[in-house]
Formats: structure tokens, C-alpha cells, sequence
């Protein structure tokens, strides 16, 4: 039996209905044929029996599956927006996480759900019954942050870390996982360790670099970032020397040429 092909059975009210039976040869379909079949249903026109066969697959474990749910329920793509739903696909990943292995695409899909878990717990989902509970953002946030070096979940934690008033402690701690993130290219990051090293707030002061990584973070921010780094940028220049913003351009400068 050909898996690209979209089987579909009749009910006894002739409706079509998605049948896994005649769809897949094996009961736990892999992640590369689930998704031959779901983009070539979609491709079809046949959403329902795209998200059924997701469906069917989470149902058997399959963490790819329940990932693409999860996602699908978080953003309102082909199913009704729904964090609750997405929060219990994630779920079902996550208490697996042990299980993942390092350059695999669950390893991957763990990470990332970790981090959107993480997200829903910091601020809670009322509509779901799911309160703030930061304690739990912050297990969710250090395990993605360490286990997997999730640059994403780096700049979570350090945010946290960085939430109320600041012991020296919390200062540094945070200053290490702005640092890891910054590395991988991450704007947020990056603009948040160089607008501490501006401030020298328990940390060593060094407004130069600190300008200047507020700098190159403005330079490769996202949409939904730059407004809030250009802010934190200007208010740093409106305060710094005028040679301390002469070098800061011009090493900003020589990074971007060298990049």
C-alpha cells in the first residue's frame, strides 16, 4: 500500500473519515512518513485528515507529531488557537525529555517545548486553569537552558534572574546565560549583557563594549525586537561619552565588515 496516497474510508452516513488502518502499514507510523502523508493531505485539501493523522501519531508517542500539535494549538494553524491544548501536547514531550538524544530531531522538539512550557507556567493560561507558577518556569527554563543548551531558554532564565532586586549573584548568573546565548547570534541576549556591562552594575563596568554589543544586537534584531533594543541603545548613547561612543561605533563597525 502506497503511504503518499490519502486513504479514506465512508461512514454510514457517507461522510469521509481518515482511517490509519489503511493509511499506514505499521501502527506507529515514523516521523518522516507521518509527515509525507500530512503535507500531501494539507496539499489536497483534506486539513482534517492531516491533523488526524497527527492526531493518530501523538496518540502512538510519537513526539514529532505531538510537537507540530503543539505548535499548531499555540499559533491557530488549522485547528482553533488553543494554549491549554498545546500546553498538554508539549507536556507529553517534556516528560520524556530524558529519553532524547543529542543531534536528533526529538532532542530538538524537547528543547523547544521545554521553552514553551516554560512560557506558559511564567505567565499561566486562565482559560485552561493553568496559573503563573514562576518556580516552575524556572525548572522548565534551567533544564532547556543547561541540559540543552537552548539559547532561547538561556535568555529566559536570565531574565528571570534579572526579574525584582538584583543580588550580585543573581547579576552574574544571568550575565553567563546572556553570554551563551549572545554566542549563537541571539539579539535579546546580546543587547541585555551589553546594557549590563554599560550599567557595571555588579558587574565590571565596560561601557564600550557594552555600546557596542547594544549596537550589533540592533543591527540583526528580529521585528518584534529591535524597538525595545533601539530604546535601551539610544538611552546608553544619550549617556555614554562622546568618545566612548566614537569606539563603540567604530568596533561595531570592524565586527559587521568581519562577519
Amino acid at each position: 500500500m502506497l503511504l503518499g496516497a490519502v486513504l479514506i474510508s465512508v461512514t454510514p452516513q457517507g461522510a469521509l473519515a481518515f482511517d490509519p488502518e489503511q493509511v499506514f502499514e505499521n501502527k506507529k507510523p515514523t516521523s518522516s512518513k507521518l509527515f509525507r502523508f500530512f503535507f500531501k493531505a494539507r496539499e489536497s485539501g483534506k486539513e482534517e485528515d492531516a491533523i488526524s493523522a497527527l492526531k493518530y501519531a501523538a496518540d502512538q508517542g510519537n513526539p514529532a507529531a505531538q510537537w507540530k500539535l503543539g505548535r499548531m494549538y499555540q499559533i491557530g494553524d488549522g485547528v482553533p488557537k488553543d494554549p491549554g491544548e498545546a500546553f498538554r501536547f508539549f507536556e507529553k514531550i517534556v516528560v520524556r525529555y530524558i529519553d532524547a538524544r543529542p543531534g536528533t530531531p526529538e532532542w530538538q522538539f524537547t528543547s523547544s517545548a521545554m521553552v514553551a512550557l516554560g512560557h506558559y507556567h511564567k505567565n499561566g493560561i486562565a482559560e485552561a486553569g493553568i496559573a503563573q507558577d514562576r518556580s516552575r518556569a524556572q525548572v522548565m527554563f534551567t533544564t532547556a537552558a543547561t541540559y540543552f543548551d537552548n539559547p532561547e531558554a538561556q535568555y529566559e532564565l536570565a531574565k528571570l534572574y534579572l526579574e525584582g532586586e538584583n543580588s550580585a549573584g543573581d547579576v552574574i548568573q544571568a550575565a553567563r546565560m546572556l553570554k551563551l546565548a549572545s554566542a549563537t547570534g541571539h539579539a535579546g541576549a546580546e543587547a541585555m549583557l551589553g546594557k549590563l556591562l554599560f550599567d557595571g552594575e555588579h558587574l565590571r563596568r565596560d561601557p564600550v563594549r557594552g555600546l557596542t554589543m547594544l549596537l550589533t544586537a540592533k543591527s540583526h534584531a528580529s521585528a518584534k525586537d529591535v524597538e525595545w533594543i533601539s530604546n535601551i541603545q539610544e538611552e546608553a548613547f544619550a549617556l555614554a561619552t562622546e568618545e566612548e561612543r566614537r569606539e563603540a561605533i567604530e568596533a561595531a563597525k570592524q565586527l559587521q565588515a568581519s562577519n
